[in-house]
């Protein structure tokens, strides 16, 4: 897919600011693919408060992957929002291990007792998955959809698919604990930068759109007070105290979620094969941009195949570049 770039009716100077925006996104999407040739690739830059697609480069419609720890701000919002858990909530991750029927879940360290926001911070799968188990099981599946997972986004491109949610009817006693992490649903890039422009222009999913289209709201996914409590969250995610330290841009204060999913194939997992992605905005209180990367079976040995690793240093050179472009007011 070639990039695209956004509406230029506003007038030359805006017109160049994206442009600008897109021969960033394309030079950097160039060098990482040689530095990790990877099977497939995909970058995406979009305008929050209209959801307009500033840059795009790679199969943003149709390639699906769980999108692992990208998806845990969605959990959060639908705990925050149903009233299961407050901003000043605490919860017991358990040191590190939590029986869930007949597997154990576990973070990536041990941890204690955890505020909401270092939850998300930390990423701790099992502080997530304990606000998920507090939900209904059609009101967290509700929330999903809210957030646009399981539907096409609508964007003018033929051929979109939309992603993999299956309806609680359909739920074993795993789904939940496991979709709460991102795990036993499938999305699509587009989806996921969708699903965080309405973090970060405060609680709306809007429709994405291409040159010459009007913005277009597809609703309220959360109010604007819980947006900007999971926004803050993330910001502690792409800092030193986060999991994503390597997302940070200085000088910028940024936000995202870094994920790291296990690659599908024809048969199911491929063993030993990753798909690494991050997600965030930035200026964090009024951030102007998102920015997806998702990288499909990076050429890089297990252990350093993390999002947090590989995908996370990618934002945060596009997020620099644009940054440091002239305003375009």
């Amino acid at each position: 897919m070639a990039f695209l770039s956004g509406c230029a009716s506003q007038g030359t100077r805006k017109s160049g600011h994206q442009e600008a925006i897109r021969k960033i996104t394309q030079e950097v999407y160039a060098s990482a693919q040689k530095a990790l040739n990877p099977e497939a690739m995909c970058v995406i830059v979009t305008e929050p408060q209209t959801g307009r697609i500033l840059a795009m480069n790679g199969n943003a419609i149709r390639f699906i992957t769980e999108p692992a720890s990208t998806f845990k701000p969605v959990s959060m919002v639908a705990g925050l929002e149903k009233g299961k858990i407050t901003p000043r909530t605490k919860i017991d991750c358990e040191a590190g291990a939590f029986p869930i029927g007949k597997f154990t879940l576990k973070d990536h360290i041990p941890f204690g007792e955890l505020p909401c926001d270092q939850v998300l911070a930390k990423s701790s799968n099992i502080g997530i998955t304990k606000i998920a188990m507090l939900l209904e099981d059609r009101d967290f599946y509700d929330y999903a959809r809210r957030f646009g997972f399981g539907q096409k986004t609508g964007i003018g491109i033929p051929r979109e698919i939309p992603g993999i949610l299956h309806p609680p009817a359909k739920w074993g006693e795993q789904t939940k604990p496991r979709m709460a992490i991102g795990q036993n649903l499938a999305v699509t890039p587009i989806q996921i930068a969708m699903a965080y422009g309405a973090l970060a222009n405060g609680g709306k999913l809007m429709k994405p759109i291409l040159a010459g289209e009007r913005p277009h709201s597809e609703g309220r996914v959360c109010s604007p007070k819980t947006a900007s409590f999971v926004r803050n969250a993330l910001q502690l995610n792409a800092s030193g105290a986060g999991s994503s330290p390597l997302a940070q841009v200085e000088g910028v204060p940024v936000g995202g979620k870094a994920g790291t999913a296990q690659a599908i194939n024809s048969h199911g997992y491929d063993p030993g094969k990753y798909v690494t992605m991050f997600a965030g905005f930035f200026p964090v209180k009024h951030p102007r941009y998102v920015v997806v990367v998702v990288i499909d079976k990076a050429d890089l040995p297990p252990d350093r195949n993390y999002g947090g690793l590989v995908a996370a240093p990618i934002f945060s050179e596009i997020a620099k570049k644009i940054a440091s472009l002239p305003n375009r007011h």
